[in-house]
């Protein structure tokens, strides 16, 4: 699962991003919307050349005091962009489009906010006054000195992200995915999966998003994370049946044969059921009778 797709399955549950902006929007702001209208907007705009542009995550809202609209952008980054101030600008623009479109006569506010999982610290421009060449003139013409509020992840302690209810696994996943070994960062997220469950389409995708992304995902691995937790035992085969059918879909599927009968072989000998090593390794039932303690044993007489 690509990092924008792992983003976008937690993001686009409306009662997670509640979570999610309470803890990154100030007070001020907060106070200024109504989280119980918060619904999903679309984020696909058609321009008049008939070009189309997306944007990661749109939400609408309510304002408590004039009770009219809002929306929310929220634009997943992985790198460092020169003009992303612009491109949100572009987004924002479209949304107050379609907005008029509905028959409004005013335009609406457009919160942008950035969500950058990049390694290093976040060096690009912030306000769309950066953009220009000729900041002076632009700054005297256009009011555009605001920056676009950032969150990025690389800054965040992990003491904090851990606090951030069923946001703390994406965070921490996303802040980790190349920089820690999955035996240290797996054991992180089943511990976060405890302490703020999540619906297991969640915990499926986060553990795909590992299982592909992340560094020493191997068949070992898959034994060392049911050893670590047990009770996440189907996620945690669905993810490794994931990374299986990657495999061969690239043309690995004689290495993969050696790593599921291996597979196969720890997981009969940690008292698995024989038809659910099936279902993951897709195995014949020869090849994993053969596999069992005695039957090697035998082979050695």
């Amino acid at each position: 699962m690509p990092h924008d797709g792992l983003f976008k399955l937690f993001l686009m549950d409306v009662d997670i991003a509640k979570e999610f902006l309470q803890i990154y929007l100030s007070h001020d702001v907060q106070q200024q919307f109504d989280f119980d209208t918060l619904k999903l907007a679309p984020g696909a705009f058609v321009e008049d050349d008939l070009s189309q542009h997306y944007c990661d995550i749109v939400y609408s809202i309510r304002l408590r005091k004039k009770q009219s609209s809002a929306y929310i952008l929220l634009e997943h980054e992985s790198a460092v962009g020169k003009l992303t101030p612009f491109k949100l600008w572009r987004y924002q623009s479209a949304l107050m489009k379609q907005h008029l479109n509905q028959g409004d006569t005013l335009l609406p506010v457009v919160l942008p906010i950035i969500f950058y999982r990049g390694a290093g610290p976040y060096r690009g421009p912030l306000s769309l006054l950066e953009c220009f060449r000729d900041k002076v003139l632009a700054q005297e013409i256009f009011a555009i000195t605001k920056p676009i509020q950032l969150i990025s992840l690389s800054t965040i302690p992990d003491d904090i992200l851990t606090t951030h209810k069923r946001c703390a696994a994406l965070e921490l996943a996303q802040k980790h995915i190349y920089s820690l070994d999955l035996k240290q960062l797996a054991p992180k997220i089943f511990e976060l999966f405890d302490r703020y469950p999540l619906a297991i389409e969640k915990r499926k995708g986060l553990l795909y998003y590992l299982a592909k992304e992340g560094y020493g995902m191997d068949q070992q691995f898959v034994q060392f994370m049911l050893n670590v937790a047990p009770h996440y035992r189907e996620d945690i085969m669905s993810a490794a049946q994931y990374l299986i059918e990657e495999g061969r879909q690239k043309g690995l599927q004689e290495g993969w044969q050696d790593a599921m009968l291996e597979t196969a072989k720890n997981m009969l000998a940690g008292g698995i059921a024989f038809d659910f090593i099936k279902q993951v390794t897709k195995l014949s039932d020869d090849t994993i009778t053969a596999l069992r303690p005695e039957n090697e044993t035998c082979r050695r007489c």
